[in-house]
């Protein structure tokens, strides 16, 4: 059993995306597997993927963050609003945006002391009246057709978006994993006291995690504004949800110091995958948020269930010497 719980938790992701791709290639034959609904799927992964790595950088640094929805919708609402300014400068005002959001849950998660729930559950609702407020409640339509290209467009038969996905997980993990900021989040997500006492700046590094958070929200909400042409005021609604489950199922958790880009990758894909294929059975919406939020206490539950065996043996092996 400690085995079994073992080898879910370090590629529970993969195993996933390995099963529903087995399970929706044999009950949708020729649907699923075919050229064009791969190519849908890597388009709609492409959109989400960015704020899930943010999301996963804040969970190893043992935070979280419930604001990315509400900042993906303003910043696509930027993208759009301001085109008259110039696309570039419209595109520089969201990602900026972002970043600014993430600054701010970083400095109330630590200076302010405020619990990371908490503090980023009231910039969500700030952000969305901001949202509101903006837009006036109304769709916003873009006005540069070359836009569009990036959540659009393609190179080959590969979509630009995806493109910058994989340019991004590259570059988060070489951060993660072979930078001395980027290996401090899995120090403090362990323990901030253990990581304080070695030296570790605990209020600079969960800075770092939430501001790139909040920039990976923006990127998000400048591709699905791209995709669309448009934004709206109910853009992000379910994002919390999302981004925290897929980074759950690609082996972050929610007691911080653990997960990995890549995992995080493969969970917005399982998550995809999932959706993809649950529409081409023809499942109902409501049986499909069932379905995902199942499979989301069933990752929390073994990755407590994981946590609890190894302290019990900490505790053994302590006693035992």
């Amino acid at each position: 059993m400690r085995r079994f719980i073992g080898i879910f938790e370090k590629h529970s992701a993969a195993l996933i995306v390995f099963g529903l791709v087995v399970a929706f290639g044999s009950t949708s034959t020729g649907t699923f597997a075919t050229g064009s609904n791969i190519e849908n799927i890597a388009r709609q992964i492409s959109l989400d993927a960015p704020m899930v790595f943010g999301q996963a950088v804040v969970l190893i640094a043992g935070g979280i963050d419930i604001s990315v929805g509400s900042t993906m919708a303003m910043a696509a609402a930027l993208a759009i609003g301001l085109q008259p300014y110039g696309t570039l400068t419209a595109v520089a005002a969201a990602l900026l945006f972002g970043l600014a959001v993430g600054v701010v849950n970083g400095l109330l998660v630590t200076r302010g002391r405020i619990v990371a729930f908490v503090a980023t559950l009231g910039t969500m609702s700030v952000v969305r009246g901001l949202l509101l407020t903006y837009t006036g409640q109304r769709s916003l339509s873009g006005q540069d057709p070359a836009f569009a290209w990036w959540g659009g467009g393609q190179i080959g038969p590969v979509p630009v978006s995806l493109l910058v996905v994989l340019a991004l997980l590259g570059v988060l993990w070489v951060f993660l994993g072979h930078t001395r900021e980027g290996r401090a989040l899995y120090a403090i997500g362990g323990s901030k006291d253990a990581a304080f006492l070695g030296g570790v700046s605990v209020d600079r590094g969960l800075m770092v995690a939430f501001s790139i958070s909040g920039a990976l929200a923006a990127v998000s909400g400048v591709l699905v504004a791209s995709r669309l042409n448009s934004a709206s005021v109910q853009l992000g609604a379910d994002a919390p949800l999302m981004s925290i489950s897929a980074a759950l199922i690609g082996g972050a958790s929610l007691l911080g110091g653990k997960g990995g880009i890549i995992g995080a990758f493969f969970g917005v894909l399982a998550l995809g995958i999932l959706n993809n294929g649950m529409n081409l059975l023809g499942v109902p919406t409501y049986s499909q948020i069932a379905i995902r939020a199942m499979i989301l206490i069933a990752i929390v539950a073994i990755d407590a269930l994981g946590t609890a065996l190894r302290r019990r043996d900490l505790a053994q092996g302590r006693i035992t010497q």
